[in-house]
C-alpha cells in the first residue's frame, strides 16, 4: 500500500500546520477516506525529512480539529464526521444497567431534591438569584466554596474563588487561564479521561509521566525525577494531578510524594492544576497541593460526586494573579454558574446535609468494597474501603479490551485501561471498577461475578452464555 505523504513544496509557515492543513484538504477532497489509517508518525517524518516532533504536533493539531482519531495500540485514523458517544456519558434510561464503568458515587443516596427546593423557595430575597451575577459568583456562594475547600484540606480565600459549572468546566477554564497553545502539560500515565480530549482541543500537548510502583506492583504517585526530565526536555509548563484517590489507580499520595512533586514544580516554575473530586471520602488527611504550593497551584472542588451532579456547581481557587483571567473565561464560556443552584448547594452545606450524606455514602462504600474484595480477591485489586472505585489487574495474557467487550455482551458496562491512557501507548492489563452506580446489592454482586468470570475464563469460551445466573 502506498504511504500517504503530502506535498509541502508550496507550504509556508510552520510545517506542522502545513501537514495538518494537508490532512484536512485530503479528507475534504476524498483522498483520505473515513477510517483510513495514516502512516506512523516516525515513518511520515522520515518521508517528509522533518523531525518526529513536527509530525506528532501535526497529528495533534488534526485531532484538535476532530479530523483524526488515535486508537491506542492501533494507530491514527481519519475520524468519522459523527463520533461515537463516549461510554462515560449516561443514557436517559439506565434502569437495566449493570454499571461498573461510570463513577457516579451513589447518586441514589443524594439529598431529597424536593425538600431542598422547598427550602430554597423560602429563602429571603430569592428573586435576586433570577438575574445576572458576577462571573465569579456571588460573595455568599464563594464563602460556601471556602467552606467546601476545608473538606479538601485547603484553607481558601473566598476572594480567590470562582464558581464554575462543575469540575469539568473548571478544568477547561484553568487549562486556558494557566497555559497557552503549544504548552506541554504533564499528566500521570493513567489519568482522568476528559483531559485526554479537552487539552489537545485547546492546543495543549499532554506529556505522560510514569507512576512509581511498589514492590507489590501497586501504583504510587507520579515519578518526580521523570517530571523533572520532562520539564527539561519536552517544554512542560505545568502538571495536572489528582493527589487523593487518583483516578483510576485509587492511590492517595503520601506527604513525601506531594513534597517531591512540589519541589520539582518550584525548580522549573511549573503550574499545578489539582483536581480531587473524591477527597472528602478519603480518611487520610493530608494537605492539598494548594496548601503546600499556593503560589503555583489552582485547585478544584466539586459537589457532583458528593451530593448533586445535577446542580452543575464547582469551585476553583487560584493564585490572585490568575483571577481576572478565570473570571473572563467563565464569562466567555457560560457567563456564570447558576446562582439558583449555587444557593441550593449553599443551603445543604449550611444545614449539615452535606455532612450527613457523606457519612451515609462512606458507610455504603465500605460494604461495596468488602464485597468486591470477596468476589475479585485482593491480590490484584488496588483500592480501599474509603475509595469509591478500584483498579483491577488482569491475569497475564488477558486483553482488557476483550474483557470489556465480553462484559458488554453480558449487559455489564466496564472500562478498560485504554480510556485512561494518553494516545500511542500500549494498552495495559487493567480495568477500573466503580462501586456506586448500581443501586441494588444483588445487581452489584452479579456484575462483579460476571467481571470475575470474564477476566478468568478461557478466551475461546468468553462469548458463550455466562454461568452466572
Amino acid at each position: 500500500m502506498t504511504i500517504w505523504c503530502p506535498d509541502l513544496s508550496m507550504a509556508s509557515g510552520p510545517i506542522y500546520l502545513a501537514v495538518a492543513d494537508a490532512i484536512e484538504a485530503d479528507i475534504r477532497s476524498g483522498a483520505l477516506a473515513v477510517g483510513e489509517r495514516l502512516p506512523p508518525q516516525r515513518e511520515l517524518a522520515y518521508q517528509l525529512g522533518v523531525t518526529l516532533g513536527t509530525v506528532t504536533r501535526a497529528y495533534r493539531e488534526a485531532e484538535r480539529r476532530r479530523l483524526l482519531r488515535g486508537e491506542t495500540g492501533r494507530g491514527t485514523y481519519v475520524a468519522p464526521e459523527e463520533m461515537d458517544v463516549s461510554p462515560l456519558i449516561p443514557r436517559e434510561d439506565r434502569s437495566s444497567d449493570l454499571d461498573l464503568a461510570r463513577n457516579f458515587a451513589y447518586p441514589h443516596l443524594n439529598p431529597d431534591l424536593s425538600k431542598g427546593l422547598a427550602r430554597l423557595a423560602r429563602t429571603p430575597g430569592i428573586d435576586r438569584l433570577n438575574g445576572f451575577v458576577p462571573s465569579e459568583g456571588l460573595a455568599s456562594h464563594r464563602e460556601t466554596g471556602a467552606s467546601l475547600f476545608d473538606l479538601f484540606h485547603l484553607t481558601a480565600d473566598p476572594s480567590n474563588i470562582a464558581l464554575t459549572c462543575g469540575a469539568q468546566h473548571g478544568i477547561q477554564v484553568l487549562l486556558q487561564a494557566l497555559f497557552r497553545p503549544g504548552d506541554g502539560v504533564a499528566v500521570d500515565e493513567f489519568t482522568y479521561p476528559s483531559i485526554l480530549n479537552s487539552a489537545p482541543h485547546l492546543g495543549l500537548k499532554l506529556v505522560p509521566i510514569p507512576l512509581m510502583q511498589a514492590t507489590s506492583g501497586e501504583f504510587l504517585g507520579m515519578d518526580p525525577a521523570a517530571l523533572a526530565e520532562a520539564a527539561r526536555s519536552q517544554d512542560v509548563k505545568g502538571v495536572f494531578l489528582m493527589p487523593n484517590m487518583h483516578n483510576p489507580t485509587t492511590h492517595t499520595m503520601t506527604l513525601a510524594e506531594r513534597e517531591a512533586i512540589v519541589a520539582v514544580a518550584r525548580e522549573f516554575g511549573l503550574k499545578i492544576i489539582e483536581d480531587d473530586p473524591y477527597t472528602p471520602f478519603v480518611e487520610t488527611k493530608l494537605p492539598a497541593l494548594g496548601a503546600l504550593a499556593p503560589e503555583l497551584t489552582a485547585s478544584i472542588a466539586s459537589i457532583s460526586k458528593l451530593i448533586s451532579p445535577g446542580s452543575r456547581i464547582g469551585f476553583v481557587h487560584v493564585p490572585r494573579e490568575y483571577g481576572n483571567s478565570v473570571r473572563n473565561l467563565i464569562g466567555e464560556s457560560t457567563w456564570m454558574a447558576s446562582p439558583i443552584t449555587a444557593e441550593l448547594i449553599s443551603g445543604w452545606v449550611r444545614d449539615g446535609t452535606l455532612k450527613r450524606t457523606l457519612a451515609e455514602k462512606r458507610k455504603a462504600n465500605a460494604i461495596r468494597y468488602e464485597l468486591a474484595s470477596a468476589v475479585l480477591g485482593t491480590s490484584r485489586l488496588q483500592g480501599a474501603a474509603d475509595k469509591v472505585f478500584a483498579w483491577l489487574g488482569l491475569p497475564v495474557g488477558v486483553d482488557p479490551g476483550v474483557v470489556e467487550a465480553n462484559l458488554a455482551h453480558q449487559g455489564v458496562a466496564a472500562l478498560s485501561s485504554r480510556y485512561f491512557q494518553v494516545s500511542d501507548r500500549g494498552v495495559k492489563p487493567y480495568m477500573r471498577v466503580t462501586f456506586g452506580s448500581i443501586v441494588g446489592e444483588i445487581e452489584f454482586r452479579r456484575a462483579l461475578e460476571l467481571l470475575d468470570w470474564a477476566r478468568t475464563s478461557d478466551p475461546g469460551e468468553r462469548f458463550r452464555a455466562s454461568p452466572v445466573g
